[in-house]
């Protein structure tokens, strides 16, 4: 099976070409990464495994956020949706 996404020559090339896709049309083609990512924010720590983390990246991202203030408001709405 050929990838569907292409090898970039830069990280602008890179950037462009996920300014027009989303990940979820790539999911088949993800590998698991083990390893860690860790996310300090103020008043805490967050462990993410790194794929996550990109995940979180991509879609901060495209909504015009920083990944902090998504996962806040992620988190926020389902403490709220939980009572």
């Amino acid at each position: 099976m050929k990838s569907k996404i292409p090898k970039f020559k830069s990280e602008a090339e890179e950037a462009a070409f996920w300014d027009g896709h989303e990940v979820t049309e790539f999911l088949d083609e993800l590998e698991e990464d083990t390893s860690t990512v860790f996310v300090r924010p103020e008043n805490g720590v967050i462990e993410l495994g790194s794929a996550v983390w990109r995940r979180v990246l991509l879609e901060a991202k495209r909504r015009r956020t920083t990944p902090q203030r998504l996962v806040q408001r992620w988190l926020k709405e389902r403490l709220t949706e939980i009572g």
